[in-house]
């Protein structure tokens, strides 16, 4: 006499495709994932069309279901999650795949506030992206973005498309624990709108949750901003049809950084200008504002950022050095 397992094995995610060549990760606790059974719908559609659906919820899932991709061959990844779950995605790659081997990747807005899919003109209906993609109604545009890449003793090299620190870094921690982490009514869908509303008179007033601590920004031949510092983000997207482009046109490179010590002059009067990327001649270092584009920058003094929503802590003692890393090739179909 037989007798079964004590656990039956997982089903392989590829069971009707021996060869396929289109992976999926499926992160089913991402914000528009998360509502009325689109995980299982966006599952069953990639497996309808001969691809690998894997269900990710942490790091841990997301490595291993590229490493099974890759080893299997596939060649075009679709991203069904958050910026938190292409974050991961991101990393994994840039470090255990040669550039010039990377997979495609497809980003759906399937999470919360979708940075990367909007600049890359993915942020429709995600399952309209997915169905346009399997069903090959038109070649897809192929766009080319690079990463961020963080290199830092507490966190080793990760990679990411968008860096808030400082008070913006203070502001996102605060909305992910007051709102986006809670249960209820308090993470739908406008969570962060009110969670940023809420937090607003306070970043206005220099009052808690928000310190300024001390943040030395070299960026180089674009220039240098030692200060305790209100705002610090950095970028590789274009955002070319974003309404918020908060850089200056100013340097060379492909990182983008804007850093607004938290003295500098006339910071609320001139924000609106700074949020359309309007930085005139008398907004530099010496008043307080550093802004443009630079091909390397080191941060010293911070003791945390988010990369593409996700928190870091860092030891503030070690030098944050940020570069541009490998170029990744997305798909808009």
């Amino acid at each position: 006499m037989t007798y079964p397992p004590a656990s039956a094995p997982a089903p392989s995610p590829c069971a009707e495709a021996p060869t396929p060549r289109l992976a999926a990760l499926i992160n089913p606790g991402s914000f528009r994932m998360s509502l009325r059974d689109r995980a299982a719908r966006s599952e069953a559609r990639i497996r309808e069309a001969g691809g690998c659906a894997y269900r990710v919820t942490g790091l841990d899932d997301i490595e291993q279901a590229l490493a099974d991709a890759l080893g299997r061959g596939i060649e075009r990844i679709v991203l069904a999650g958050g910026d938190g779950t292409l974050q991961g995605a991101v990393s994994y790659l840039a470090r255990h795949v040669a550039v010039d081997s990377l997979p495609e990747l497809v980003v759906l807005s399937a999470g919360r506030t979708n940075y990367v899919a909007g600049d890359l003109g993915t942020s429709d209906h995600f399952l309209d992206t997915l169905d346009r993609l399997l069903e090959r109604r038109a070649s897809p545009d192929r766009l080319e973005r690079r990463t961020l890449a963080l290199s830092h003793p507490s966190i080793g090299v990760q990679h990411g498309f968008f860096l808030a620190g400082a008070m913006l870094d203070q502001a996102i921690r605060t909305i992910h624990a007051e709102w986006i982490d809670q249960p209820g009514w308090r993470r739908g869908r406008m969570a962060s709108t009110l969670g940023a509303t809420r937090l607003l008179p306070a970043l206005l007033t220099d009052r808690p949750p928000f310190v300024a601590h001390r943040i030395g920004v070299d960026a180089g031949e674009l220039g240098r901003l030692d200060a305790p510092m209100r705002f610090l983000l950095m970028t590789t997207l274009g955002l070319d049809d974003q309404h918020a482009r908060p850089y200056a046109q100013r340097g060379a490179g492909p990182l983008r950084l804007t850093a607004i010590a938290a003295a500098a002059e006339r910071w609320r009067r001139r924000m609106p200008a700074v949020l359309r990327g309007r930085f005139h001649a008398a907004m530099h270092p010496g008043t307080g504002y550093l802004s443009g584009h630079a091909c390397a920058v080191t941060l010293s003094g911070l003791d945390g950022v988010t990369l593409d929503g996700q928190e870091f802590g860092l030891d503030p003692a070690e030098p944050l050095r940020v570069e541009a890393g490998p170029r990744f090739g997305f798909l808009r179909p």
